[in-house]
């Protein structure tokens, strides 16, 4: 939604900076998402009298120009000035596009102030000289009275504030956070006929729960033509296109007030009646687009005695639209129920700004306001005259009342604010206070509660003014079986292992491959999918199928903690698994967790066959799973109220991501068996910057390499954030890092 800031003043007379401005629409929970400003009033028309080089620049001149008060010197380096040139002369305090003038020293002549480029003061991307300005100008004067330019906000307005989709509704947000009124002028029609509307249309609603309200107004004697500049110049500012006088007034009566408007030409309404009601079985319509639209049973249409002629709130018809001849319209104006709207809108694939508006709200109690205004302007646009009256068809929609209690209002926001002041806040904002019921305003289709009531309050009264409270300290919660269970997590993983999540699922291949008679398995009533409709008795199949999923490690040690689930109970089991050479220390590993449990009995360790684990197209020789109830041990023990929770406490540091290319290079060395490969790798990074990953790729025991040797081959990626590394420079890198391994490590180079 577009704001301009100059029609924003047709309903606030106050003075209001583009800043505050915009802080007032962000404080309001407005989204800003660009703001185009217009030429500020410091910026004043200027006449230059003198222009002199520069003493210390060969490209720069001295311009003395004149203010209509003063002569004022400017240091400008646009080959374009001449003396009696009327130009932009920004003053020191002006705000520009590029930021704040101020007085200024430029290469040793000051300059108070700044001659300006056309895309200097917004008007275009032109920069080739200074603005020349015509002779009519009046120097002194603020440019902004000649040139049209205004500030323009775009706002972001969210599904539940409508009534912001609207130049009216956001002078009413500003109006709450400055404390001021807004200024609704009231409508007179102008130029009208004794004849009565309805001798020339009738309105019947046939579905009253989609459409509460329908209104219209006859104007005959229109001629369409182009609208007046300022009409169409205010639409383009809002990014929408001029059509003509007719059309355009009912855009513009939506951008003003939020209320989406149609114009049917009277001539091409069969029996001059409009019916408002669902569409029929395989009706369609050819909407104002030029497309054919088929129609569902519950899209609501505005139609006549034949035919539909206009997709209720969304678009109109192409046999009932505004043309060149036109001479009589019905103007409509009305509510449609926000979810007709949206669902039809989706259904068609259509949106448009008015059913944007109606998916959203619009102001029940202004719809006669915004019909006459709009048939005032068309008569001041493209002629004719109004007939009396309004042609109606339903009800006005009732006001929302809430029940509210001002202390809960202040316990809720925690901040001490008066009844009165809440009071006055509420009205401000549109409420009508009776006791302490809250009646929403007519265009605020969120408000529903007294929590809602507490927003609004604690909105305009800003919530930076909420200070903070530190909560009481209060005594730290027993350690429960949690704490055990994750200190079990902790000890593993410091073992090496890696912690694996599986779902609960089986399906029946898991269960034929597993060997588990289906006769003891849960099944579950309403599987996310079918095939996967049994709940696991054991975590084993899953770590298996973990192993599975992972051929490429020669060394596999994961654990899974989890539900399990028979007939008759549900427990938590851990499971630990052990596959490649990793499982000649699994025993050792067990004992260890074992000791932690303090029951030695309660496991169950699984070794499998060639034959298993080729059912599970495991290539690993060995594979041995342990598997523990949790939930048995729990069951009994108290836990050690002392447990302290392992709590990862690396410094990480980021760097950029460099647009120069990598190389790597491999190095292996045989080193003691004890030798932790981290080490190595720490040294590797330690030689060079340049070297911004190690990975360890193959650790291999094995005693060709000597008594108590084994192998560890490295990945190592060099890389500049600044240039092309050459083949030279990583060789000298390559030499230093086999050096220090030799030396500090004991450790040979391994040469294929």
């Amino acid at each position: 939604m577009k704001v301009l800031k100059s029609w924003l003043k047709d309903y606030i007379s106050n003075e209001i900076s583009d800043e505050r401005l915009v802080e007032i629409l962000s404080l309001a929970g407005l989204e800003v998402d660009e703001v185009t400003f217009g030429i500020d009033e410091n910026v004043i028309v200027g006449k230059i009298v003198e222009i002199a080089k520069h003493p210390n620049a060969d490209k720069l001149q001295i311009a003395i120009v004149d203010s209509g008060q003063d002569k004022i010197q400017i240091v400008c380096g646009a080959p374009n000035i001449k003396v009696g040139q009327l130009v932009p002369l920004a003053l020191p305090g002006s705000k520009l596009p590029a930021g704040e003038i101020s007085v200024s020293k430029i290469r040793g002549v000051e300059s108070f102030g700044m001659l300006c480029a056309k895309d200097e003061l917004g008007l275009g991307d032109d920069h080739k000289g200074i603005f020349i300005l015509s002779k009519g100008y009046e120097v002194g004067k603020s440019l902004a009275e000649y040139i049209n330019s205004d500030t323009v906000i775009d706002l972001d307005i969210t599904a539940n504030r409508g009534d912001c989709l609207s130049h009216i509704g956001v002078a009413r947000e500003i109006a709450a956070f400055e404390n001021i009124s807004v200024r609704k002028e009231p409508v007179t029609l102008s130029k009208t006929v004794s004849n009565h509307s309805s001798t020339m249309i009738s309105v019947e609603i046939d579905a009253p729960d989609l459409c509460p309200t329908y209104m219209t107004r006859v104007i005959g004697g229109v001629k369409i033509g182009p609208s007046p500049k300022w009409l169409q110049d205010r639409l383009l500012a809002c990014g929408a296109k001029p059509i003509n006088n007719v059309v355009d007034v009912t855009n513009y009566i939506m951008l003003d007030l939020g209320q989406p408007m149609h114009a049917f030409d009277l001539n091409k309404i069969a029996e001059s009646k409009i019916i408002v009601r669902v569409a029929k079985n395989k009706e369609s319509i050819l909407t104002l687009d030029g497309v054919e639209r088929k129609l569902s049973a519950e899209t609501l249409v505005i139609a006549d005695k034949k035919n539909p002629i206009a997709v209720a709130g969304i678009m109109g018809g192409k046999n009932s639209e505004v043309d060149d001849d036109t001479e009589t319209i019905v103007l409509e104006a009305a509510e449609f129920d926000s979810k007709s709207i949206r669902k039809s809108a989706k259904s068609l694939n259509l949106s448009t700004e008015a059913s944007y508006r109606f998916e959203r709200g619009i102001d029940s109690g202004a719809i006669e306001y915004a019909i006459n205004k709009a048939a005032n302007l068309i008569v001041e646009t493209a002629g004719g005259k109004i007939f009396q009256g309004i042609v109606q068809a339903g009800e006005k929609v009732k006001r929302v009342e809430i029940p509210f209690d001002y202390k809960k209002i202040t316990q809720l926001l925690g901040y001490e604010i008066s009844e009165t002041e809440i009071d006055h806040i509420l009205r401000h904002l549109g409420f009508t206070i009776t006791g302490k019921v809250a009646t929403a305003p007519s265009w605020r289709h969120d408000i529903s509660i007294w929590q809602d009531l507490a927003e609004e309050v604690g909105r305009v009264i800003g919530y930076d003014k909420i200070s903070a409270v530190t909560l009481p300290k209060v005594a730290s919660a027993p350690k429960t079986d949690y704490y055990f269970t994750e200190s079990i997590k902790d000890k593993l993983i410091n073992f090496g292992f890696t912690e694996v999540i599986n779902y609960p699922f089986l399906s029946e291949a898991d269960v034929a491959v597993a060997q588990l008679k289906i006769v003891n398995l849960l099944e579950v009533a309403n599987p996310m999918q079918a095939e996967n409709k049994y709940l696991r008795p054991s975590l084993v199949t899953g770590l298996l199928k973990n192993v599975a999923h992972n051929p490429s490690f020669d060394s596999i040690q994961i654990f899974e903690v989890g539900h399990v689930y028979d007939k008759k109970e549900e427990t938590v089991n851990l499971a630990i698994a052990s596959a490649g050479k990793s499982t000649e220390a699994h025993k050792e590993n067990i004992d260890k967790i074992l000791l932690l449990i303090g029951d030695q009995k309660i496991v169950k360790t699984f070794e499998f066959t060639r034959d298993d684990l080729q059912k599970y197209k495991i290539k690993k020789p060995t594979v041995l799973i342990s598997e523990i109830n949790l939930s048995k041990i729990l069951a009994g023990k108290k836990i050690d109220q002392n447990i302290n929770l392992s709590v990862e406490k690396n410094n990480i540091i980021y760097r950029g991501v460099s647009k120069f290319p990598a190389l790597t290079r491999d190095l292996a060395f045989i080193v003691d068996k004890k030798l932790e490969a981290k080490k190595i790798s720490d040294e590797i990074y330690s030689i060079s910057e340049l070297i911004n990953r190690v990975e360890l790729f193959d650790e291999f025991l094995s005693d060709k390499f000597g008594a108590g040797k084994k192998n560890l081959a490295y990945h190592i990626y060099l890389q500049s954030p600044e240039r092309t590394l050459n083949d030279q420079g990583v060789e000298n890198i390559i030499k230093e890092i086999i050096l220090s391994i030799e030396k500090k490590f004991n450790a040979k180079l391994r040469k294929v």
